[in-house]
């Protein structure tokens, strides 16, 4: 049962990590420099629902079957689920509050027809995107940590 769970654990770590990093570097880069940036926007804010939904599951999945390998062996590698666990709180909170609150300023600046309106709500848009784009930094280079502490020890 454990070279099971250790093949959905390395699975969907790897999965996560590498659809940030391909979201990060890759994909939304290059969409906002082929597409004008209103649409490129909507092109991403279609994406990114999806995008968290998928780090939602694979995270969950990756915790339960550390958790489920950990119990099997007796041994409890405490950094790695530590690292875990703050990944799994940044991610839903990007996704679930500072995402959603980008989104809606961006929609409702479509509507706003007054350059002083649209500025103010251009700043909130601009201060919700950078903490987005920060947390999900963090998030990345955490999740390079745990691959890097699951190669060392080599146990999942």
């Amino acid at each position: 049962m454990i070279p099971i769970l250790q093949c959905i654990h390395l699975l969907c770590l790897c999965l996560w990590v590498g659809g940030m990093t391909f979201m990060t570097f890759v994909a939304a880069p290059s969409i906002f420099k082929v597409l004008p940036r209103e649409r490129a926007g909507d092109v991403v804010g279609e994406i990114f629902p999806k995008y968290f939904f998928l780090e939602y599951t694979c995270c969950l999945l990756v915790i339960l079957t550390a958790l489920g390998i950990y119990y099997k062996e007796g041994y409890w590698n405490k950094p790695k689920l530590y690292i875990l666990g703050l990944m799994l709180i940044l991610s839903f909170y990007n996704g679930l509050v500072i995402a959603p609150r980008a989104h809606a300023l961006r929609m409702e600046m479509k509507g706003v027809e007054k350059e002083e309106e649209r500025k103010a709500l251009w700043e909130q848009f601009v201060r919700y995107h950078g903490q987005s784009a920060v947390l999900n930094l963090i998030v990345l280079a955490a999740g390079l940590t745990v691959i890097l502490l699951t190669a060392y020890f080599m146990r999942v």
